[in-house]
């Protein structure tokens, strides 16, 4: 099942640390807004959505195993009282899985404001690197028929995932905004990227030389260690593959996280014909999420979208 990423701060009560109002009863749900603006078959390549909710560290306390089985304990509370289901995994559903996760850009941010995200994934197992490390490169653009139009074609590996997602969060006044991005996935060894220049990415993603910027142009990174847990899923619409995540981001191995997420995504859909799964979702996260873990809620979360990317990055969201 494919784990998209839509970044969904749904909006239902007050969220009062956040300052982040109720929206107007007449604001029509955010998947019924996606499908007028683009309308089908526009989206026939969008394939999931994801739930995210970004928690202020210092409204949790105790290490990230603790912090993780608090969140836990209250997600499946919330849930019970408002008659969802939720399902805990039966094998060590708090296990931690390490990694950091390193996003590559100039010192100006030219290939974010050129609508690309180019970042890898170092995974741990026991402790030790995997032998490869994940790269992805989405097209990130506030039009969707720009980000569906960028074809992000992989050459020199043998297995590429490309998948298309939903993005949205909390936008001015209460009122749910997103967006769709576009991305392709693959692995390969580090020491194939070479020293990290625009050049290297661009020897598998050749479309990246097409951006009016020298091949060996240094690409800074910037790198978060996460700790995250699966435990579970909650039962929408009939469908029981929607997943939970748990994550923290640090700057440094073993240091405390800067801040925690929650994620809730679901994926295999047509996007056109889910409008039950897509409405659960929304009111899930009104009630269980954004109305129940309010309190635990990071500032001004209209200005992040719930996207630890944005954060770590500081790329606000325009309204």
């Amino acid at each position: 099942m494919i784990r998209n990423i839509v970044t969904v701060l749904l909006v239902a009560g007050t969220v009062a640390t956040g300052g982040w109002a109720a929206a107007p009863a007449k604001a029509k749900p955010l998947h019924q807004r996606t499908i007028e603006k683009y309308p089908a078959p526009k989206l026939q390549n969008v394939n999931g959505r994801e739930v995210k909710f970004l928690l202020d560290p210092a409204k949790l306390k105790g290490s990230p195993a603790e912090v993780f089985a608090t969140i836990w304990d209250r997600v499946k509370a919330a849930s019970a009282k408002h008659g969802f289901k939720v399902t805990e995994k039966e094998d060590n559903p708090l296990k931690i899985e390490k990694a950091y996760k390193e996003y590559f850009d100039t010192p100006g941010q030219d290939l974010w404001k050129k609508g690309y995200l180019v970042r890898i994934t170092q995974k741990y197992k026991k402790g030790v690197a995997e032998a490869t490390v994940g790269v992805t490169i989405k097209a990130v653009n506030p039009d969707a028929d720009i980000a569906m139009g960028t074809p992000l074609k992989v050459v020199g590996v043998d297995k590429v995932k490309v998948e298309a997602e939903e993005n949205a969060g909390p936008g001015a006044g209460g009122i749910l905004d997103g967006y769709i991005e576009k991305g392709a996935s693959f692995s390969v060894t580090l020491d194939s990227l070479g020293s990290l220049t625009l050049g290297d990415f661009a020897k598998y993603v050749p479309e990246l030389a097409t951006l009016g910027l020298p091949a060996g142009t240094r690409l800074v990174g910037t790198r978060a260690y996460s700790v995250r847990v699966k435990p579970g899923a909650v039962e929408l619409a009939g469908t029981d593959d929607c997943g939970f995540s748990f994550e923290g981001w640090s700057t440094k191995p073993g240091e405390a996280p800067y801040l925690y997420d929650i994620s809730m995504g679901y994926g295999d859909i047509d996007f056109y014909d889910s409008a039950a799964l897509h409405e659960a979702s929304e009111r899930f996260f009104q009630q269980v999420i954004a109305g129940e873990l309010a309190d635990l809620a990071m500032a001004q979360p209209e200005k992040w979208g719930g996207s630890k990317v944005r954060k770590l990055m500081n790329r606000p969201l325009t309204h």
